[in-house]
C-alpha cells in the first residue's frame, strides 16, 4: 500500500468527491430537482461551511455532509463545524474497510438528528396504506 501522504490525501479526496457525486445523483432521482449539485462545483462559501451538497431551490429539508471513512464520523464535531444552522445536518457515511491494498465500502448510513427522524416517521405513517406498501416493497 502506498504510504506517500500526498498520494493518500489525493486518493481520499477523490473517494470523497466520488461519493458526493453518487449521493447528488441519487437525490436528483428522488426529488426530481436537477439543480442539486456538489458544493465544490457550485459554491465555495457553502463548501467552506462544511456543507457538501448545494440545494439552490431549497428542496431538501436538511444540509448534507459526506464521509467515506473507516472511522465513525465525529458527529458532535461535525455538527458544531457546520456554518449554517437553519436546517438539520444529515451525515451520509460510506463506511470503508481495507481489502487488497484498497479501501472498499462495507455499508452506507445516514446519521440524522432524532427530531428529523421523528418528523420523517410521522410523515411515513400519514401516507395512505397503499403508498406505505409501495415503500415497504422497495
Amino acid at each position: 500500500m502506498d504510504t506517500n501522504k500526498a498520494t493518500i490525501g489525493s486518493r481520499n479526496r477523490k473517494r470523497g468527491f466520488s461519493y458526493e457525486c453518487k449521493i447528488v445523483k441519487e437525490l436528483k432521482e428522488i426529488t426530481g430537482d436537477e439543480d442539486i449539485c456538489t458544493s465544490r462545483s457550485e459554491s465555495k462559501k457553502l463548501d467552506d461551511k462544511k456543507i457538501d451538497i448545494s440545494d439552490p431551490n431549497n428542496t431538501l429539508p436538511f444540509y448534507c455532509q459526506m464521509k467515506a471513512t473507516q472511522a465513525t464520523p465525529q458527529i458532535k464535531k461535525l455538527n458544531s463545524e457546520v456554518g449554517l444552522k437553519d436546517k438539520p445536518l444529515v451525515i451520509f457515511w460510506n463506511a470503508q474497510e481495507p481489502k487488497n491494498k484498497k479501501q472498499i465500502s462495507v455499508g452506507e448510513y445516514c446519521i440524522i438528528p432524532k427530531k428529523l427522524f421523528y418528523s420523517m416517521l410521522k410523515k411515513y405513517y400519514v401516507l395512505e396504506e397503499e403508498d406505505r406498501s409501495t415503500i415497504d416493497s422497495n
